[in-house]
């Protein structure tokens, strides 16, 4: 069998999170190549301007699997994609056409189609997505669904979403499930507390949330639940909110300055550098997720494998992800509050789940999910 990836989202300039996905599991496939399978690539690089930087494309670039089709700048296709009246692109032959972040491009040739569907926020809460990528994604992403011969998503919500909001038949759909890099998270790349307190301004004992700063993350939710901690908690624990600022964050910029001028140690260091990641987790005494909806969660997951004692507000994607490795709580601030404090204040609470989370943490592997991504497309 032959795959072809396209490549667009593996060679973007700054990671995220979709890009760790891609990246992970076509390294895992690339180690899976044999006698049966052979995986390459296809990417919209027009005139060749940019040279790979991903290590499994330039892989394929070296054995000749990565094809380039450089006569239209992505952009401009994406826009023709929208409105309808791309041309379809010259790929190479293959049994799978496999596209990571959520469209598929119309192509030549007889090829079925894998996509990943990363999330439906769109769909379930359109009022928490950019309006430009909302009405991309309300388009294209819904077209894609349609087209697909195999969805592939993150995690068994999603699945449900799928089908309850696209009417897609579950036996179309496929669930991947995201494993931890545990090398990005090794205690040996944690440079200290002395590093956050001089780059980041962080100096104390800290609750650590982490993500993008933005209406999805529910995080005034988060901001109210600690200001309502006792003093004797908040004299010891900041709360770091750790990850660049997004978009419509007016309101939550405005609720946290507020705090901040009435006291409340509230720190926005602002986006972190991929190599400072193991410090914020490594040195985080508790942490905290109040998203109002992910396709995954991710940063609870990395929460646990770092063992970090972890409140988290009771949604299914996160009930799912986290297990018995968290402490639940309502999504209102009284009771993250509630659950921030009984961790905090529980000694044995709090090592319990230290002790739990990398185990929640292991059950997923990308061995496991590309075997089983590799098995769901030769059926």
């Amino acid at each position: 069998m032959k795959l072809l990836v396209e490549a667009s989202v593996l060679e973007q300039d700054r990671p995220s999170g979709v890009n760790y996905l891609a990246s992970g599991l076509v390294a895992e496939l690339e180690r899976m190549q044999n006698d049966d399978f052979r995986i390459g690539y296809f990417w919209l690089n027009f005139l060749r301007r940019k040279t790979p930087i991903n290590a499994s494309v330039q892989a394929a670039a070296a054995r000749d699997d990565l094809q380039q089709i450089w006569a239209i700048p992505q952009r401009v296709y994406a826009k023709l994609v929208y409105y309808r009246v791309a041309p379809p692109l010259p790929v190479r032959k293959a049994d799978w056409l496999f596209y990571p972040n959520f469209y598929l491009w119309p192509s030549l040739g007889k090829h079925k189609k894998a996509v990943i569907i990363h999330d439906l926020c769109y769909l379930r809460y359109p009022e928490y997505v950019e309006d430009k990528n909302r009405a991309f994604l309300s388009r294209v992403a819904t077209s894609s669904i349609k087209k697909a011969d195999l969805i592939v998503v993150d995690s068994e919500f999603i699945a449900d979403e799928l089908v309850e909001l696209t009417s897609t038949p579950r036996e179309n759909i496929h669930i991947l499930g995201v494993p931890v890099d545990a090398d990005d998270f090794d205690s040996s790349l944690d440079k200290g507390r002395e590093h956050l307190a001089t780059r980041y301004s962080v100096t104390k004992k800290y609750i650590l949330s982490f993500g993008t700063l933005e209406p999805r993350k529910n995080l005034e939710c988060l901001v109210e639940a600690y200001c309502a901690l006792s003093p004797e908690i908040r004299e010891q624990y900041s709360l770091v909110l750790a990850g660049k600022w997004g978009w419509k964050i007016e309101s939550l910029r405005t609720l946290i300055e507020q705090k901040q001028a009435e006291g409340y140690d509230i720190i926005t260091p602002g986006y972190i550098d991929h190599g400072d990641r193991a410090a914020f987790y490594r040195n985080a005494s508790f942490y905290a997720i109040t998203t109002h909806y992910e396709g995954f969660g991710m940063p609870l997951l990395e929460a646990l494998h770092c063992g970090i004692p972890t409140v988290a507000v009771d949604i299914p994607v996160l009930r799912e992800v986290g297990g018995d490795a968290c402490l639940w709580a309502e999504k209102d601030a009284a009771d993250v509050s509630a659950k921030l404090t009984e961790l905090i204040s529980n000694t044995e609470l709090a090592r319990k789940f230290t002790e739990l989370g990398p185990g929640q943490a292991d059950t997923y592997s990308w061995k496991t999910s590309a075997e089983g991504l590799l098995e769901r497309l030769n059926q």
